[in-house]
């Protein structure tokens, strides 16, 4: 037998059936029957031939008329020229007005049903949209039927448009997946209560468009909604808002056929030249084919989360001479009082942390710590008796582990070194300063840091490019339980030289004399900034610095409505914006380098 290309399939050349015996007939037969299950069995799928590009095309004749004036409660039939697929019909499907249930949408071989709650109602006199996104998709290659199916329960089809983005008030980045709704009841308590009567949701890029808009004057609101049932109901969720009421005016578009749609004046239609049946329009088409409405107005909304009231998330209070309380957010405007029992008492703030270092020198008594909210009042109670086992294990040493490495100082910068308590005393004659490879002992100003009292301070005319060695001697520095370093610490320093940084002679221009400003320095933007300045009643700024690390900065300018020297988040009940921010990222800053930036006070 030849041996033939393969092809997915057996092939057998037959004997001569004339001189076949019986038996052997009956074996080649069952031969047969065995390769063409076998091939039945491993299809190879043909290869070559053009992709199928083309998206399922709707079959008009099958299909539920699209743009129907007077529509009533039915079921929707989508019939199409192919097998389809439906896929993420929860998040793809989008009705603009809502509907109170969600309708069922199913596929039936090559048509997509979507069947109406039964005890849904649909409004009087107004405009559906249905946009069914990416759900739609043929079965072979997947490409979508982006199907817009629109109908109106009055005497036409409303046809102006709302378009605009989204941005988060604070990054200025835009935002995905957010709401853009319009609500004809103008009431401040609407966005808590109703569903909007018009809808759109954000693309990746921040924006969105509302078509099939009637005329009429609407509350416009931006919304993050995590629990996706269209209301602000949730501290965690983001809101934006126009300042005044959105009109919208401009003609309709009546009740027209497909064959009306052909003959309308070229002057009325966006592309003359396009043929379109309208049970088969796309959003684009739609937008492109139409009576040509006014300009759709641009609507750029400003997405924030409201500032929430500070509260105290949990306490530790079980190791002597710390009180530690964790707040929702940083507690910068937090109000702590405590009973004053002759304790000696330090704050220190870090991040969401509020730290009250405590000692008891006189007695071991118990007492309270305050923390005001609102109108009512969190109690911390500092147990006794913890004070003599602390002492007895207690040990006063520096907060990071000594490595040995030399820190890098800029010309003219403060050394500090951080201990694991905060500071009391500082024994001059047990730290030493020694200078260069000669050991040469200079003389530091010390002083406990006023700030973060953990940290000794270092300030010398520190010389370009020569090394230094700290040396804190026991008993050098005491912490305010009266505790001592018991070891020697040997910190070496190293002086950097002017040449390894750069100067930035930073502008910010055309700045409202009439208002307050922050202007902030970054290097990285989680970091704390590099340089902070408050101003008013300027129309510019302009600041020089010096020794700079070479890297690539971030220029902050945030408008101060509030005057509190940081950036205040909006508020929907007060009707306030959140305040303006503008970021600018400067050239790279080199070594040995001066660089000239310019900020414009514009927004």
């Amino acid at each position: 037998m030849p041996k033939l290309p393969n092809t997915g399939f057996f092939v057998f050349e037959l004997p001569n059936w004339a001189h076949c015996p019986l038996s052997n007939c009956y074996a080649i037969l069952l031969l047969l029957a065995l390769s063409a299950l076998i091939g039945c069995a491993n299809p190879i799928a043909p290869q070559g031939g053009p992709k199928d590009l083309d998206p399922p095309k709707l079959d008009s004749l099958h299909s539920t008329r699209n743009f129907q004036t007077h529509f009533k409660k039915q079921d929707i039939v989508l019939a199409f020229d192919e097998w389809v697929e439906l896929k993420g019909v929860f998040t793809q499907v989008v009705i603009s007005p809502p509907l109170a249930k969600r309708p069922e949408i199913v596929r039936k071989k090559k048509t997509v049903q979507l069947h109406f709650a039964d005890d849904e109602v649909l409004r009087d006199s107004a405009t559906y949209v249905i946009n069914f996104g990416q759900a739609i998709r043929d079965l072979t290659e997947g490409n979508v039927a982006p199907i817009v199916f629109v109908f109106s329960t009055g005497d036409y089809i409303d046809s102006l448009s709302v378009e605009g983005q989204i941005n988060d008030a604070w990054t200025g980045k835009p935002v995905e997946k957010t709401l853009f709704m319009l609500y004809e009841n103008l009431a401040d308590s609407v966005v808590r209560k109703d569903r909007p009567f018009y809808f759109a949701m954000t693309d990746k890029d921040g924006k969105f468009k509302v078509n099939n808009v009637k005329s009429g004057t609407f509350k416009a609101v931006a919304l993050n909604d995590l629990n996706l049932n269209y209301r602000f109901d949730s501290d965690a969720e983001q809101i934006g808002f126009l300042d005044s009421n959105l009109v919208l005016s401009g003609k309709i578009m009546p009740d027209t056929t497909a064959q009306e749609l052909e003959t309308l004046p070229q002057d009325s239609l966006q592309n003359d030249s396009l043929d379109v049946n309208l049970d088969s329009l796309t959003t684009d088409t739609l937008q492109r084919k139409m009576p040509l409405p006014p300009s759709a107005p641009k609507v750029n909304l400003r997405l924030f989360a409201e500032e929430q009231a500070l509260f105290l998330r949990s306490k530790e209070v079980n190791k002597y001479g710390q009180v530690k309380l964790i707040f929702n957010k940083p507690p910068t405007d937090a109000k702590v009082s405590f009973d004053s029992v002759g304790q000696v008492v330090v704050f220190e703030t870090d991040k969401d942390t509020l730290r009250l270092w405590y000692n008891q020198p006189v007695q071991d008594i118990s007492w309270r710590v305050f923390v005001q909210r609102d109108t009512s009042m969190d109690t911390v109670l500092v147990k006794t008796g913890l004070r003599a086992g602390f002492l007895t294990t207690a040990k006063l040493t520096t907060a990071m582990k000594q490595t040995g490495q030399p820190v890098k100082l800029k010309p003219g910068e403060s050394f500090k070194l951080a201990f694991n308590y905060p500071l009391a005393n500082i024994d001059a004659a047990n730290i030493r300063l020694l200078e260069d490879t000669s050991k040469t002992v200079v003389q530091p100003k010390l002083n406990v840091d006023s700030l973060v009292m953990r940290n000794l301070v270092v300030n010398f005319p520190w010389k370009e490019g020569v090394g230094y060695e700290l040396q804190v001697l026991p008993g050098g520095v005491t912490d305010i339980y009266g505790l001592s370093n018991l070891d020697s610490i040997d910190q070496k320093i190293t002086a950097g030289q002017a040449k390894d940084f750069g100067t930035l002679t930073l502008k910010v221009l055309q700045l409202d004399s009439s208002k307050a400003y922050v202007i902030r320095l970054l290097e990285k933007p989680e970091s704390p900034p590099v340089k902070v300045w408050t101003l008013s009643n300027s129309t510019s700024f302009q600041a020089k610095l010096e020794m700079l690390a070479p890297s690539t900065y971030t220029v902050e300018l945030i408008e101060d409505l509030d005057h509190n020297g940081r950036w205040t988040t909006g508020s929907y009940d007060l009707h306030r914006q959140p305040e303006r921010v503008v970021r600018k990222t400067l050239e790279e800053l080199r070594a040995n380098w001066e660089l000239e930036a310019e900020v414009s006070g514009e927004w």
